[in-house]
């Protein structure tokens, strides 16, 4: 869901599948309340749902697209980071930039390159879904930079076909990615 009010309505009408066992989500009360850094130091402050599947004993959070669950920053301050890093910028100078601690501008680009096989995989297969046409075709001995490139041919192709709206790139892709951007291992 690319926004919180959107997913409530389909949370309600038991529309979301429980990434466990594909059964459907019901409401579950609200989570608590978490501040949330965006890009130009701007903080944000969410209470998004929980769900309880009706088929397993699984809860979950329900995040709005901006988020990335267990980060206390938005996708798009994480995909700044990507971006510079598929550009062959370092974990220092993207974290000065940034305004980000270096340990933790560090993580994110070590669990990004573990994923970036997969991380490709999901931009090519939502591109050939969607629009052919747009399929990144350069080689890149970086594999993140692949990987990004990839998963910005997908959000576009999205944006294309399906309208979704002035959202940005960065949030389509945490969509795409099922919100699992910097997991080891991204749901595709």
């Amino acid at each position: 869901m690319f926004d919180a009010v959107a997913a409530r309505l389909a949370l309600g009408r038991r529309m979301l599948r429980c990434p466990d066992c594909g059964g459907a989500l019901r409401p579950w009360g609200r989570a608590r309340a978490r501040t949330v850094r965006d890009l130009g130091g701007e903080l944000l402050t969410v209470r998004p749902d929980r769900a309880r599947c009706t088929a397993c004993p699984a809860t979950h959070v329900v995040l709005d697209a901006r988020l990335l669950s267990g980060r206390a920053y938005t996708v798009r301050f994480v995909g700044q980071a990507l971006m510079g890093a598929a550009r062959g910028r370092g974990h220092r100078p993207l974290a000065a930039e940034l305004g980000a601690p270096e340990s933790t501008v560090r993580g994110w680009l070590r669990r990004a390159r573990q994923s970036a096989h997969e991380l490709w995989t999901i931009g090519v297969r939502a591109v050939v879904a969607l629009d052919p046409s747009a399929l990144p075709t350069l080689d890149r001995v970086n594999p993140l930079a692949h990987a990004v490139e990839a998963l910005i041919a997908a959000a576009l192709a999205v944006s294309r076909r399906l309208g979704a709206g002035d959202r940005g790139l960065w949030p389509r892709i945490a969509v795409l990615t099922r919100g699992r951007l910097l997991a080891r291992s991204p749901a595709g």
